[in-house]
C-alpha cells in the first residue's frame, strides 16, 4: 500500500505561488480541510486530495468564478466525478460565466469606442486651435 503524501501549508503556498494566509482563509470558509495537526509541530498538513482541490479553486478564481461557485462545482465534482447531473450543473456554471464575459466584452467595447471618439474630438479641437 502506498503511503499518502502530505503537504505543509508552506509547501502548498510555494507550489501555487500564493500566501499561507490565502490557504488558511480557504480552510476557514470550508473550501479546504487540513489533517489533524501534529501535536508536536502544530503545523497544518494537507493531503494530495486537498492539493488537487486547491488547484481547482485557484483555476476557478483565475477564470473569474466566485468562491461560492467554485465550492459548489468542486463539491459536485468530488461527490460524483462521472455523474451526468453533476457535469450538467458544472456546465451550467460555465455557460453563465460565458454570458457574463460576453456582456463585459460588449461593455468594454462601448467604453473603448467612447474613449476613441473623445480622443478624436480632442485631437480635432487641438488641430483647429493650432491652425488659427
Amino acid at each position: 500500500m502506498t503511503e499518502q503524501k502530505f503537504f505543509s501549508i508552506q509547501e502548498l503556498a510555494s507550489l501555487f505561488d500564493i500566501s499561507s494566509r490565502t490557504i488558511r482563509y480557504y480552510e476557514e470558509i470550508g473550501m479546504l480541510v487540513s489533517k489533524e495537526r501534529d501535536s508536536a509541530t502544530k503545523q497544518r498538513q494537507y493531503s494530495n486530495q486537498q492539493r488537487r482541490r486547491l488547484k481547482l479553486i485557484l483555476r476557478g478564481k483565475k477564470l473569474g468564478f466566485s468562491l461560492q461557485e467554485i465550492k459548489d462545482m468542486v463539491d459536485l465534482y468530488e461527490h460524483n466525478p462521472k455523474g451526468a447531473d453533476e457535469k450538467n450543473r458544472i456546465l451550467a456554471y460555465a455557460d453563465k460565466k460565458l454570458i457574463e464575459l460576453e456582456e463585459q466584452i460588449l461593455e468594454l467595447q462601448v467604453l473603448k469606442d467612447e474613449i476613441e471618439a473623445h480622443k478624436q474630438s480632442y485631437l480635432l479641437e487641438t488641430n483647429e486651435k493650432e491652425m488659427k
